[in-house]
């Protein structure tokens, strides 16, 4: 492990709730009160005045001297701040953790980020260091960390040298998604819809960093360093959710349960940055068991409101 940390990067917009939630899980990580931490918070909608300003309330109150608030003067989107904070902070620091208001993280989870990007910092195949995984029970007694072949957005960190290669404008989408083999392997050999969110995103109907961010790994031919088990638990799918299909779905979330949190441990590194067969195969059969599961949810929802469909 290198003596300086990681800046943390936190994006907040209208959701001082989760904003403190956020804030509380991190700041009880080892390594939390060395590392720099830069709160980003959005500037408000029209209307949205006062909700922001309670949120920025929040962030404040946890400013120290490694702690900073940066307020936007303008609502930028969620899109935009996240690539504007990540772009400022590899520049600035050449590496960035990147934590939502949403989520809530386990205690050895900026050990996990730290400990990763140190390994890989000079490994060009390595783009990122997630701290979610999919539920693979295959894994489930597994200690060490595994890769896989696409970026994640529930809590990560990579390097300006990787984040250099992110492709805001998407360059190419239209043959990736058009052309059957390459569609497949975009979509984890076709086992979740990612090319469907790239279309949706290019044609106005999503504000996603993440697809795009998917589709640069991809391109990139990029690996993502994966925990056995997940190091985060979403909370946003609440009805103050900006991005959430069901932001109003309070019954929809994802993550291990409080009752199993706690007695986790931080996982171990593999020994080198390879990708290996049982693996693969399981992490795959794992996201399309975390797609059906998701749709399920969603239908079991929309039928408890009497509703047929979403948008």
């Amino acid at each position: 492990m290198s003596n300086h940390f990681a800046p943390i990067a936190v994006f907040a917009y209208r959701r001082p709730g989760h904003l403190l939630r956020t804030m509380s899980a991190l700041s009880r990580c080892q390594h939390f009160s060395s590392s720099p931490v830069f709160i980003f918070v959005d500037g408000p909608r029209p209307g949205e005045e006062a909700i922001v300003d309670e949120t920025a309330r929040i962030a404040e109150t946890f400013k120290s001297e490694n702690v900073k608030v940066i307020r936007a003067s303008q609502n930028q989107g969620l899109a935009n701040s996240i690539i504007g904070g990540v772009t400022k902070l590899t520049d600035e620091f050449g590496r960035a953790i990147v934590i939502e208001d949403d989520l809530v993280v386990h205690p050895t989870t900026l050990s996990w980020l730290n400990k990763g990007l140190d390994a890989y910092v000079d490994d060009a195949r390595v783009m990122q260091v997630s701290a979610y995984q999919y539920r693979v029970p295959e894994f489930g007694h597994k200690k060490v960390g595994t890769f896989q072949r696409f970026a994640t957005t529930w809590g990560w960190a990579t390097w300006k040298r990787a984040w250099e290669k992110f492709d805001p404008l998407a360059t190419g989408w239209h043959e990736i998604v058009t052309d059957p083999a390459t569609r497949r392997a975009f979509d984890c050999d076709g086992t979740y819809p990612f090319s469907a969110m790239l279309e949706k995103q290019m044609a106005g109907g999503l504000d996603s960093w993440g697809i795009r961010w998917s589709l640069s790994v991809f391109k990139a031919g990029g690996l993502t360093l994966m925990p056995p088990r997940t190091l985060v638990r979403n909370e946003g799918f609440t009805d103050k959710a900006t991005h959430n299909t069901l932001g109003w779905a309070k019954r929809f979330a994802l993550g291990p349960t409080p009752q199993s949190w706690e007695r986790r441990q931080a996982p171990f590194l593999p020994e080198s940055a390879v990708l290996i067969d049982f693996e693969e195969r399981a992490f795959r059969r794992g996201l399309l068991r975390t797609h059906a599961l998701r749709n399920a949810r969603i239908k079991s929802v929309l039928a408890s409101l009497g509703m047929k469909r979403f948008a």
